[in-house]
């Protein structure tokens, strides 16, 4: 019986419509809580930033909103849809250093420049091919991973530094159309 209601759980289960400034909390390994935000939904694979402060308990919106950025990147909403991240609030107030880095595409033998969602901006120069990432994104325990080596509970690794705001801010080389929020506020 109790499998067949887990079973009945999983097939009910709904995907969340995320939305711009929704704000995710997640536990950390001694009980405090970290928070992160949606910054631009994308069908499974949102761009967020998680914040750098741990807390006791929930605090106010104010007060997460001053809060640092440590992370910064697409990802998937795998832990959102296992409720690991929970969403707890919406309208996240606007922020002017969200980096948004620009990408390189390959295409008919050129390379171009593109904004953080994809879109073409023009042809890449030979410093930005140098510089530049092909899109990515990272899962979303890959954040957890690198959030809890920040705040000591395991090691650093090196493929940690590509979801770093200082990392996307040094790939940043054109003007992107892209500015959050999104929304009409």
């Amino acid at each position: 019986m109790g499998q067949q209601m887990a079973d009945t759980k999983r097939r009910k289960r709904k995907r969340l419509v995320l939305k711009e400034g929704d704000i995710f909390e997640f536990g950390v390994p001694d009980g405090r809580l970290g928070y992160g935000v949606i910054v631009m939904p994308n069908s499974g694979v949102p761009y967020v930033i998680i914040l750098a402060s741990l807390h006791q308990s929930r605090p106010s919106i104010a007060e997460i909103a001053g809060d640092q950025i440590a992370l910064v990147g697409w990802t998937t909403d795998a832990l959102i849809y296992h409720d690991r991240w929970r969403i707890v609030g919406h309208d996240f107030p606007r922020r002017i250093d969200i980096p948004f880095p620009n990408w390189k595409v390959g295409m008919e033998g050129k390379t171009y420049v593109t904004d953080v969602t994809g879109e073409l901006i023009d042809e890449a120069t030979p410093e930005e091919e140098g510089l530049l990432d092909y899109q990515f994104s990272r899962s979303a325990i890959s954040y957890q991973n690198a959030f809890e080596a920040l705040s000591g509970f395991n090691e650093w690794d090196e493929s940690h530094e590509k979801i770093t705001p200082a990392y996307a801010r040094q790939r940043i080389t054109r003007a992107s159309p892209r500015a959050w929020p999104l929304r009409d506020n």
